[in-house]
């Protein structure tokens, strides 16, 4: 990759590393998402929401639809309307909450599991095979960063998105 030599807004001071790290991570998230296109299209159709849905459940088990929206930064309602279609699709299934009958449980359904599990075999696949000149280590150690990069970046979002506090 070759540092970029303009500011990508003119008029913005220009920061090399910040905005090799931002072009970076631009190009490996349309890189990423044209691999889950084609695969999201060969599993049944399924829109990469739906996917993120299916994988909060596979990861947490059984839960509230709020608590999924709460896991993904979505508003619940986004996901009331995918769990609706997810389960007319067999993909998942919803029982009343023992504990407040006003609200329901959602969980993975065989179907759902099997379908997310194929999917993600497949899409796994060929990342290796994309990355096949990567080790097992330096791919442990490129996703680590991105991790502490990706909740460094969360962390300054929450921070920017507090409202201001009243009485100051």
């Amino acid at each position: 990759m070759q540092l970029a030599q303009q500011p990508l807004v003119p008029g913005v001071e220009r920061d090399a590393a910040a905005q090799e790290l931002l072009e970076g991570v631009s190009s490996l998230v349309r890189a990423v998402r044209c691999i889950e296109h084609r695969h999201l299209g060969m599993e049944g159709g399924l829109r990469r929401s739906d996917a993120s849905v299916l994988k909060v459940l596979m990861k947490d088990g059984e839960q509230r639809g709020g608590e999924i929206a709460a896991r993904l930064g979505v508003d619940a309602s986004v996901v009331s309307r995918q769990l609706t279609a997810l389960e007319a699709d067999g993909l998942v299934s919803r029982r009343p909450d023992p504990a407040d009958a006003r609200v329901g449980l959602v969980s993975l359904s065989p179907r759902g599991k099997a379908q997310l599990e194929a999917m993600y075999s497949s899409y796994i696949q060929q990342l290796r095979t994309a990355l096949s000149d990567l080790d097992d280590d330096a791919l442990i150690a490129a996703a680590a960063t991105m991790q502490r990069v990706a909740v460094a970046i969360t962390g300054a979002t929450k921070l920017v998105r507090q409202p201001p506090k009243t009485g100051e």
